[in-house]
């Protein structure tokens, strides 16, 4: 594998999978508990406490597969993105070329994000965390996070690649 390809997928990879956490809703959820202050009808609301959590259980899911809390889990999540970017240019790109860069996108994007779901969300993730291996759901925001990915990872490839002049030969 040349190095110089694995790079060109490490930024692409970081931004699709910011994109995966925010389609599955994986981000910061804000909550807010409304309190009263004074009686009657001079009772005023106020923010009484806002706290921040990752939500949803996924990053929690990532972060205990090294013993860590969800905040670690974001930060392994998003290395684990840019391995799979890079892994997209250095290895898959040269494997699935469909002759256009839109059925690259389509097809190709589509694979790639199949093939993650399969190896990360149902193999490799319940592998570390005693889960029961290849329980698979069709209707699972997993599924669709991970073509998602895919898609978004191999959109901006082809876009940085054609305004940076970059092409497979490089």
């Amino acid at each position: 594998m040349d190095s110089d390809k694995l790079m060109r997928g490490i930024i692409p990879g970081i931004i699709a999978g910011y994109l995966f956490l925010a389609f599955i809703g994986a981000g910061n959820m804000v909550s807010v508990e409304m309190g009263t202050m004074g009686e009657g009808d001079a009772a005023v609301e106020f923010v009484s406490d806002v706290s921040t959590s990752m939500s949803n259980g996924m990053l929690e899911m990532v972060g205990e597969m090294i013993g860590a809390d969800a905040f670690i889990g974001f930060i392994l999540h998003i290395i684990i993105s840019a391995v799979i970017g890079a892994l997209y240019t250095g290895l898959f790109m040269q494997y699935v070329d469909l002759g256009s860069p839109l059925y690259n996108i389509a097809v190709g994007g589509l694979i790639y994000g199949v093939i993650w779901w399969i190896l990360g969300g149902l193999i490799i993730m319940p592998a570390i965390a005693g889960g029961d291996l290849l329980q698979i759901d069709l209707n699972s925001p997993s599924l669709f996070g991970h073509i998602m990915f895919g898609h978004a990872l191999a959109f901006l490839v082809v876009i940085r690649d054609a305004a940076l002049g970059m092409g497979d030969d490089e």
